[in-house]
């Protein structure tokens, strides 16, 4: 059944709370089941990869629930192993600040601003990769660097993205009883949302170069 003019963006509007509640219960119980440590990068991998769909115009609810759960079981392995690269680098962080705090004059502000940028690139690559790895399929260890490239490749979306999740810290902050239902479901939609255009534009130049066809070539007489 399709509405339409107001009665048409309310269900809308009700639909997409419903999943966005949905998901947030879904990623919640199977970061869960998977002991939190196992579990939390699949759901996270399941969640982008469900947000996607629905960006792509998926709108059966039942669909992008089996679409989530596909996704978990299917890269609960894959995922994983990002997940313990990210883990480790920010254990490795940590501890490297607590030994860089005991250094001062110079010496400890150099430390200092070496650490602070390898911690932005750090911050960087996983507001990406679980975006990047939802869209593409590449060895491990390159979604590593494809991340920080996108960030690179595309500084506005980055500082979009940025701009957008302290607006949604605020929000969660005035109204933290959001944060059980609607707390990473919404930020990984508004990510999926902010990059979207750019996949969905990079997607058809490459359709285009495959059919032989250049955007950017000129006409010739």
């Amino acid at each position: 059944m399709k509405f339409e003019g107001w009665k048409g963006k309310l269900y809308w509007t009700v639909e997409l709370i419903t999943l966005l509640a949905v998901l947030q219960l879904m990623w919640i119980g199977l970061t869960l089941l998977g002991l939190v440590l196992f579990g939390i990068t699949p759901a996270t991998v399941a969640m982008f990869t469900t947000l996607r769909k629905r960006l792509q115009g998926e709108d059966d609810l039942k669909l992008l629930v089996k679409t989530y759960w596909k996704t978990y079981k299917l890269e609960l392995i894959s995922s994983n192993k990002i997940g313990i690269i990210i883990l480790g680098i920010g254990y490795f962080l940590t501890i490297n600040f607590q030994i860089i705090s005991l250094f001062h004059g110079m010496t400890g502000l150099l430390l200092l601003t070496f650490f602070m940028t390898i911690s932005i690139l750090f911050c960087i690559m996983v507001l990406n990769i679980f975006q990047i790895y939802a869209h593409y399929e590449l060895p491990s260890i390159r979604y590593f660097a494809v991340s920080i490239l996108f960030s690179v490749a595309y500084p506005l979306q980055m500082i979009g993205s940025i701009v957008g999740l302290a607006a949604l810290y605020l929000i969660f902050s005035w109204i933290p009883g959001l944060l059980p239902f609607f707390g990473v479901s919404l930020t990984a939609l508004f990510l999926s949302w902010m990059s979207s255009h750019i996949f969905k534009k990079k997607t058809e130049a490459e359709a285009q170069i495959k059919a032989g066809h250049y955007p950017n070539e000129g006409v010739t007489s």
